[in-house]
């Protein structure tokens, strides 16, 4: 996976499993949840989602062993980015000094943990995904799947492009 945004680049992995529902010889209904994280030095990137969509595929025949599809969908999820990787100034906190001794690693707000990154900002919504490939049939419950899906995601008032390039097993019931 590559992120895109602010002139700087994030690269990383992304992990999918997906339901994919035959509406027919060419049509289908593909419901994809994907997880992906991505960085390159302080420039870091996440994202969560669940993407319905429909997906169009050249096939004349069942036989056929070269399908090549197009696809879109939603993305519903959270996208993350690092302020760097925006291009985006730096927040900086000043600590105020904690005489309280009898809470530890309490920061004072009573729920035991420590303040979030003022640094990663994230965003709840839903992103448009487009999706291109080839599927290749050597059977009929079996097929590999070469693609790629391109996102975008508006994250601070700032662009950011994710281009996910795909391997996958697919398996028919």
């Amino acid at each position: 996976m590559q992120a895109f945004s602010g002139g700087r680049v994030a690269v990383g992995i992304s992990l999918q499993a997906a339901l994919q529902v035959d509406l027919g010889s060419r049509w289908a209904f593909r419901l994809p949840l994907e997880v992906g994280v991505g960085g390159s030095g302080d420039a870091t990137f996440s994202e969560v989602g669940l993407t319905p969509g429909l997906l169009y595929r050249w096939r004349s025949d069942a036989a056929q062993r070269w399908v090549p599809y197009l696809g879109a969908g939603l993305k519903l999820g959270v996208a993350g980015a690092g302020r760097e990787f925006l291009g985006l100034p730096l927040v900086t906190t000043v600590q105020s000094l904690d005489f309280d001794f009898d809470d530890f690693d309490d920061d004072g707000d009573g729920d035991g943990g420590s303040e979030s990154d003022p640094n990663f900002e994230s965003r709840l919504g839903a992103f448009p995904e487009v999706w291109a490939g080839v599927e290749w049939h050597p059977n009929r419950w079996f097929a590999l799947n070469l693609g790629a899906a391109y996102t975008y995601v508006r994250l601070l008032g700032r662009n950011v492009h994710l281009l996910h390039e795909r391997v996958g097993v697919r398996f028919s019931l």
